[in-house]
């Protein structure tokens, strides 16, 4: 069974954040420029406080037009956030991803840090992959032995 921090040491560690006293312009940027559809907000002592995805901006931007991209992202940002935890199973991680309708869940370690993010992306490779590799093994077994 697949757990959180496998994929995390597949895909690695790095945390791409922004202040919550940000522009939506400044986020929108930082989305482009690393890739990636969402970005964890973390207060000026390094503690989580929301997340925004470009979903969040797209809202903006359809409810304000063009002045949306001065709003500050703690005013569009999700406060609540779902997070999971490195021994979480990838199975149960994608189940909640689901029913919640997250793309991008962070990760926070037993003592609250936090430690990563997953994508639903991430989860569904990781679940491809240890299919797969079950596959393999069921194949193997099923082959007559010589």
């Amino acid at each position: 069974m697949t757990i959180v921090s496998d994929v995390l040491n597949h895909k690695g560690r790095t945390i791409v954040s922004i202040l919550p006293s940000e522009t939506l312009e400044n986020a929108a940027r930082l989305l482009t420029e690393r890739r990636i559809g969402a970005v964890v907000v973390l207060d000026r002592r390094g503690k989580l406080a929301g997340i925004l995805s470009e979903r969040d901006i797209v809202r903006a931007i359809a409810d304000r037009g063009n002045a949306a991209l001065a709003i500050r992202v703690e005013d569009m940002m999700t406060k609540e956030v779902s997070t999971c935890q490195p021994t979480d199973s990838v199975k149960e991680i994608m189940k909640m991803m689901t029913l919640r309708r997250h793309r991008h869940v962070p990760v926070v370690d037993s003592g609250g840090e936090l430690v990563g993010v997953v994508s639903i992306g991430d989860a569904v490779k990781a679940r491809l992959e240890e299919q797969a590799s079950e596959v393999a093994v069921l194949r193997d077994l099923a082959l007559p032995h010589i």
